[in-house]
């Protein structure tokens, strides 16, 4: 009759990466378990955490931008209602924020290409602020709503002093409307002109972090952060 095997006593093998050496008090406060990390480990890890701060604080920006775009674009689509250029404005704005926090967690991923991408969505956004401004600048139609009040009002166009006094206010709410836009299409070059700039510089960063960071390192920063 053939004997039954018997259990080893020897210990299982623990999975050890090259390099670690387990110290005696990785084994006091975990008896039977030794650290597969060494110290030139941990310092891989910690310069890889060094090299992605740009990336993180880029990160951080695209959040606060993309909300910020998303929400701008949602809260004014009740006020676009009847007015078809507003509304695909609206439209626009809100993808281009949500498409903001969608390459945001690439960016959080270290994609190489996230920064490039996210560039070109603010340049988009820029381009549709300016193209929006410009329209309401020169092809919106209808005139200021001083001069409609006059024009529906037979008495305001029958007393010639309020006629003077209605036309210099017409006057005024259009050089505030001139310059409201003009400062939304200088907002739009300076902002998202910067913002696209900002962005397009981290790929730099981004290759310089997978050229001189392991590929096991990479892994745990994108574990770590979800992604």
């Amino acid at each position: 009759m053939s004997s039954m095997p018997v259990p080893s006593s020897e210990p299982s093998p623990s999975l050890q990466l090259i390099g670690a050496q387990p110290t005696d008090a990785d084994e006091r406060v975990h008896p039977g378990t030794r650290s597969p990390m060494s110290d030139a480990h941990f310092d891989q890890l910690r310069q890889i955490t060094k090299r992605a701060q740009p990336i993180e604080r880029a990160a951080g920006y695209a959040k606060f931008s993309g909300w910020t775009t998303l929400l701008a674009g949602a809260c004014s689509l009740p006020f676009a209602l009847g007015n078809l250029p507003m509304l695909v404005f609206c439209v626009v704005i809100a993808g281009i924020g949500t498409r903001e926090l969608t390459l945001r967690r690439r960016l959080l991923s270290l994609e190489t290409t996230a920064p490039r991408k996210l560039a070109i969505n603010q340049l988009v956004l820029g381009f549709s602020l300016t193209g929006y401004a410009v329209f309401m600048l020169i092809a919106s139609p209808g005139g200021s709503m001083v001069e409609s009040a006059m024009q529906s009002d037979p008495l305001l166009q029958s007393t010639p002093e309020l006629t003077g006094m209605l036309d210099d206010m017409a006057s005024l709410e259009r050089l505030a409307k001139a310059m409201l836009y003009a400062g939304m299409i200088a907002v739009a070059i300076l902002v998202q002109g910067g913002t696209a700039l900002y962005y397009a510089l981290k790929t730099r960063a981004l290759r310089r972090l997978h050229r001189h960071s392991p590929d096991w390192c990479v892994r745990v920063y994108q574990t770590m952060h979800g992604c």
